[in-house]
């Protein structure tokens, strides 16, 4: 599977985790706007039952293999 862990330090999270760096700014981003469209498309705000599906179509946009290579390549690891 190609997997390779590593160790990162403790604090340096602000600096060195690729989550924070690159991955979860992007799904807040792409969940607002997520939440956004449901509102526009609807007309009214997120109800309750729908709130994984759509999490689940933000999350599949910000959690690409692009913006992840990339986190891990801004961090310098």
């Amino acid at each position: 599977n190609n997997i390779h862990l590593f160790a990162l330090p403790p604090h340096t999270t602000h600096k060195l985790q690729p989550l924070d760096v690159g991955v979860f700014g992007p799904l807040q981003r792409s969940w607002s706007k997520q939440c956004e469209d449901y509102c526009r498309r609807t007309g009214e705000g997120i109800q309750r039952q729908h709130v994984v599906r759509e999490y689940m179509q933000a999350r599949e946009k910000a959690f690409t293999q692009a913006n992840i290579l990339e986190a891990w390549r801004r961090t310098g690891i």
